[in-house]
């Protein structure tokens, strides 16, 4: 019989800050072609600025690895600290970077670094930087859309988040797009809604209003959820 070689995983991963907002890209590839995509606002303190979304871009891969039971992966990045903290070659001092360096240690997933340089025209580095860039764009387009103001805010924000992320769901399945309200989290700060292998987080906060999330989707679907969604918004206007 011949020799079978277990599929390459490649993940390229990158981080954005800007308008006080963190978030992340990664871009997976296997066996050398693109295989998946992810992004989205990474919960994180501002403060570590775009290092805090390059750290969550790699917890989120390596989750994403888990969950589909691939164990071994080359990361590419472009910041320093990732794979030092990680292999203990920095010695992490606060409490994101220490979480981190824990994290990644006890995942089980072995781990190739690979340095890159950043805007250098590595294409899937680039395309991991400017997912993280479209995660925050995205954030403020909805915002703008909506054009309320924290003080025009309703005293329960977690009814009306369900009520919005139910209502979404029902949109989704009649432009034929396979959703699930999944319910409230996070102590009804936001609704989750399955979509085909991925998640819409529907965030609602006084300061960020009907504020979604995107997960885990390859980038035609990111794309034909964040049209759905702005296409909903135009509907109930």
């Amino acid at each position: 019989m011949p020799e079978t070689t277990a599929d390459q995983y490649e993940i390229y991963v990158d981080g954005a800050f800007r308008e006080n907002v963190v978030s992340y890209g990664v871009v997976i590839l296997k066996d050398g072609d693109f295989h998946t995509a992810l992004s989205g606002i990474a919960e994180t303190n501002i403060a570590h600025r775009q290092v805090g979304g390059e750290i969550i871009a790699v917890v989120e891969a390596l989750r994403w690895c888990e969950a589909h039971k691939i164990e071994a992966v080359t990361i590419y990045y472009d910041y320093e600290g990732l794979e030092a903290w990680a292999t203990g070659r920095y010695t992490a001092q606060e409490r994101l970077t220490k979480a981190y360096a824990k994290f990644v240690r006890q995942a089980n997933v072995a781990i190739t670094w690979q340095k890159v340089q950043s805007h250098t025209g590595v294409p899937w580095n680039e395309k991991a930087d400017m997912l993280a860039a479209q995660a925050i764009d995205f954030l403020r387009e909805s915002a703008l859309s909506l054009m309320i103001s924290p003080s025009d805010a309703p005293s329960d924000l977690s009814q009306e988040v369900e009520e919005v992320a139910r209502a979404f769901t029902s949109y989704l399945e009649a432009q034929g797009i396979q959703a699930e309200f999944k319910g409230l989290l996070n102590g009804g700060m936001f609704a989750r809604i399955a979509v085909q292998g991925g998640f819409f987080d529907l965030y609602n906060t006084p300061k960020k209003r009907l504020s979604p999330y995107i997960h885990k989707l390859p980038p035609e679907t990111d794309d034909q959820l964040k049209k759905a969604w702005q296409d909903f918004l135009r509907s109930r206007a």
